[in-house]
């Protein structure tokens, strides 16, 4: 493909809305969906993606570098190339749930469990979120200037009520929910609400008592598990270990300690490993290079997970 075809394709991702309303939004998305059903290399083109994961990285894979030299070696990569950083807002609505999270049929699934979801209801659905958390919180707002403030446990029953249908891999507690980790589309995935419930913070784990990957497994719940802080998903093992190790070389300073310590890296390469990049995941990072700027290379190159030594 040539320079100015690809350059075509990233036109079509340049901020061309003012203002973001549903009608326009479901507008994107159909006309996402027609097009990739008319035309797959329009979901995904391997032969350009080739050739812009050669021009990107440039060689930097073939380096006789391992540990810390090479995780700065992509670190330096990955953020001197993020240079569109999206507001949360404009990510989740405008990209994810219009191109990047779909799957090649046009549909979505929600990240923990692989169920099917309609892209354009959870257009409509975190709509209609947005506006009654917004009248919840006037509601609030008055009762506040009568009575006080609520208690941390009132707002943590009022942030819960209110979920939107997307999942950050890495929790926004870890990062105080500050941009651009906020909005970075490498760690946004569609996740039902529930289960983004479930997994609330927690760092990820295998458990023991729990193979979601065996057809006998006696607990099938379209989520996971949870127990003790900890939260094993029933599907998407590998694009959240790949998403998380992305974020960690892209943000190595902007996790908080008490959260980094936690985190479990041996897992999270293993998982990499057993569960290798899809189709899906080679769509949401050609798609989100052409929207940021920045790949995740551990879906270019999963192999550098055992390569490399994270600064902590």
């Amino acid at each position: 493909m040539s320079k100015y075809k690809k350059q075509q394709r990233q036109d079509r991702w340049d901020h061309k809305y003012d203002s973001l309303d549903l009608k326009k939004l479901l507008t994107i998305l159909k006309e996402n969906r027609r097009n990739i059903q008319s035309n797959q290399q329009l979901y995904y083109d391997p032969d350009q993606d080739e050739l812009d994961i050669k021009e990107y990285y440039r060689g930097a894979q073939k380096l006789d570098l391992s540990g810390l030299a090479l995780f700065y070696k992509f670190h330096t990569i990955v953020f001197q190339s993020h240079k569109n950083q999206l507001p949360y807002f404009l990510a989740k609505d405008l990209y994810l749930y219009t191109w990047v999270d779909l799957y090649p049929d046009g549909s979505a699934k929600s990240v923990y469990s692989s169920q099917k979801k309609d892209p354009e209801s959870l257009l409509i659905e975190d709509n209609e979120t947005l506006r009654e958390k917004y009248d919840e919180f006037r509601r609030r707002s008055r009762k506040i200037q009568v009575n006080g403030f609520d208690s941390i446990k009132d707002l943590k029953i009022f942030e819960n009520h209110f979920k939107m249908n997307t999942e950050h891999i890495v929790p926004q507690s870890w990062f105080e929910g500050a941009e651009p980790m906020k909005g970075d589309l490498h760690h946004l995935f569609v996740c039902d609400p529930d289960c983004n419930i479930s997994r609330s913070n927690y760092q990820f784990a295998d458990f023991d008592f729990y193979n979601p990957e065996r057809d006998d497994e006696p607990i099938q719940n379209n989520c996971g598990v949870t127990t003790g802080f900890e939260f094993e998903p029933e599907h998407g093992k590998g694009a959240s270990a790949r998403a998380m190790l992305y974020f960690f070389l892209r943000y190595p300073k902007r996790v908080r300690n008490e959260f980094k310590k936690k985190v479990d890296i041996p897992l999270l390469v293993r998982w990499n490993k057993v569960f290798p990049p899809t189709l899906y995941e080679q769509h949401r990072n050609q798609a989100i290079y052409y929207i940021q700027g920045n790949r995740n290379p551990f879906i270019d190159f999963p192999e550098l997970a055992e390569k490399i030594d994270f600064p902590w």
